[in-house]
Order: structure tokens, then sequence, then C-alpha cells
């Protein structure tokens, strides 16, 4: 039986945010890494933060939270790097999900569509969303521990796609139902669209 690790992706700099930590954004009288929790707890068999700042605010949330280990910012690889690296000994069927803490709003159906994959032949697995690839959501096997940990030591900003496409991956596919699922607030002009949605949905 595998296990799945949700890992919160919020060690970015938010550079497009004028270095405002999105993680501590709200939407609906919740911080956004408060709503994002909440939904993965009932999927997940842990939840993990990775997080390069705010620490000590992180672990009020009661979460573990685990700084990247290969330092420079490295990009989100890094911080998948790191949770791995935290059960690198493991003999298990161990995954690891990703959500950035910058798209609260997730519909956790997808969780379920991965988990409903009896045979999983591929090291990764990409979400695809209304016919998109969302790199930033998606799920990873333990076993790639060693490429990752080769790849992001000897590169930087390696991107995810190529290091999927390297190892073998396959689309999980999704079609939203609403609009504000898996919504990305990257810049103030995204969120105050995000903020729109509370009227629309």
């Amino acid at each position: 039986m595998s296990k799945l690790i949700s890992v919160i992706l919020t060690g970015g700099k938010s550079s497009r945010m004028g270095h405002k930590n999105k993680s501590f954004l709200k939407f609906n009288n919740k911080n956004f890494i408060e709503i994002l929790t909440n939904s993965l707890k009932e999927k997940s068999d842990e939840i993990i933060i990775n997080a390069n700042r705010d620490i000590q605010k992180y672990e009020e949330l009661g979460y573990r939270v685990v700084k990247d280990k290969i330092e420079g910012y490295k990009g989100p690889l890094a911080g998948l790097h790191s949770a791995l690296d935290l059960y690198k000994n493991k003999d298990e069927d161990l995954w690891f999900a990703l959500f950035p803490t910058d798209a609260p709003i997730i519909n956790t159906k997808l969780i379920d569509i991965f988990l409903s994959i009896s045979k999983k032949n591929n090291n990764a697995y990409i979400s695809k969303i209304n016919n998109i690839v969302e790199p930033m959501f998606s799920f990873w096997s333990l076993k790639i521990y060693k490429n990752l940990e080769n790849v992001l030591l000897n590169n930087d900003g390696y991107k995810i796609m190529k290091f999927a496409d390297e190892i073998g991956f396959d689309f999980v596919n999704f079609t939203k139902d609403k609009k504000v699922e898996f919504f990305n607030v990257n810049d103030k002009d995204d969120y105050t669209e995000f903020l729109s949605f509370r009227e629309t949905n």
C-alpha cells in the first residue's frame, strides 16, 4: 500500500509580489497556507511545508517544515528534494504530491484520480488541468531521490518537465469544477482577480 505525502512549496522569493510571503495572503478570511493544509490533510498521510523564511510561523501550524537542503533557490525541484531527503533511507512505496502555496484552492478529486491508478508504472505523474500541463501540481516516487539530487547539485533552475521526461512520467487528466481551482497568484493583479472569485464562485 503506497503512502502519499503532500509537499507545499513556499520556498520561492515572491519577487513578482514585492517579496511578500504569499502563504499569508488571505482569501475568505483564511491564509492561503491554512486553506491548503485544510484541503490536503484529509487525503494525505503527512503534510510537509517547504519554506526558506518565516519558519516559526509555519511551525505554528503544526506540520513539519523543511528548508531547501541544496541552497541557492534552485526552484521547486529543490523543495521536492528536501522532502524526499527526509525519507531517503525508507524502503516503502512513498509518493510525494507537490502543491504551490500561491494556488490555495485545489480540488482534491485530483488526488483521488492519482490514488486510483492501481499500477503506477512511471516515476512521476504530472497534472494536465483543462488540457493545460501544470507541473507544479504533480506526484513523484521516492525512487527518484538520487537522480534528483544529482541534477540539482549540477544545475541551476532545472525545469520540472525536463526532469520528469528524463525519469519517465505520465499525465493525470483533470477538468476543473470552478475557475478558482488551481488559480495561481503570481502578482498583485492576479491576487485582485483571485479575490473577485469570492463573488462569482
